[in-house]
Order: C-alpha cells, then structure tokens, then sequence
C-alpha cells in the first residue's frame, strides 16, 4: 500500500516531514519546502529510499528510532513507546499506523512479539529533487497538513506522555 500526497491527494507521497506532520509527493514537497527559509529548514525523510544514516527520532523518548507513524496520534514512535501506547485499551489499538516505508500495520501486528523481526527502514533527509510523475495510487485517509513551520508533535507528544504516565500511575 503506499501513502498519498497530504497536499495535492493525487500523486504517491515521496518523503515525510517531522514539521508539518505530512506526506509529501516531490512536486509539493519543492514547492511547500521553497516558498521561505523557515519551511526549506524541515527535517524531511524519504518514504521510498530509507537510510539509516539520518533518521527521525521517536516524538514520544526523542532518543530512539522512530519506527512508525500513528494517524491518530499524529506522531512517529519507536517501537518501545509505540507498544504501550497501542495496547493500553480497545481504543488505542484501532489507530492506523504505518511504517515509515507506508505499510500500515494491522491492529493484531505481532512486531513487538518476535525478537526476530527486523525493520530495514530509518529516516533519511531529503535533497531537493525533480518533480516526478507518479501513476495514481488508491485512496487512503491521511491527516491534516499544517504548513506553518510549527512543530505541532510537541503538544501531542507530551499528551500521549501524560496519558501513558497517568495510566501507569507514574504522573
């Protein structure tokens, strides 16, 4: 399955970006990430060619690998963080995730079960790139895009933090 542009809803989404919490196809990545110096400054990371030299950082520990993105929280976890927050109650455990390649993960996902699972994908930062046409790819929901350069993960993040942390009895 692959992610659709957030901005345009037509084209197959190319890379990731931290700040606007969006998928991207090339053509809206140039033109959302050339319109000012603040926007040309976002972390971005390809969805199509992962690397592990430079990778996001989980929203929730800011140390580890980020792993996968949660639709409904609207953050990219690692797998330490990603594992309570989704199995803490039937709610949670209904969010659409994907893998930061754009493989969504199915709610009964045994990752977290097998110590012989591997993740060959990590966040790379994006260079500028060619417009690049893309045939059309099937309909997904994707979140919102926010294009004004705040980092919005933060007041998520620390939601899910003090969610987690209430229900373990740490906060």
């Amino acid at each position: 399955m692959k992610i659709q542009c957030d901005v345009c809803s037509k084209e197959e989404a190319s890379v990731f970006c931290n700040a606007d919490e969006a998928a991207l196809c090339d053509t809206c990545d140039h033109r959302v990430h050339h319109a000012n110096k603040l926007a040309s400054k976002h972390q971005r990371f390809s969805l199509l060619h992962p690397s592990s030299k430079n990778f996001p950082v989980c929203d929730i520990c800011q140390d580890k690998r980020a792993f996968l993105f949660c639709q409904q929280d609207r953050a990219i976890l690692c797998r330490d963080c990603d594992g309570p927050i989704h199995t803490a109650n039937e709610h949670t455990q209904k969010h659409n995730r994907f893998l930061l390649t754009g493989a969504k993960l199915s709610a009964t996902s045994s990752v977290y079960m097998s110590s012989s699972s591997s993740v060959t994908s990590s966040g790379d930062l994006v260079p500028d790139s060619k417009p690049q046409k893309h045939p059309p790819q099937q309909s997904i929901k994707k979140p919102c895009v926010c294009c004004s350069g705040e980092l919005q993960s933060t007041y998520s993040s620390q939601y899910l933090v003090d969610k987690h942390s209430s229900k373990q009895g740490w906060g």
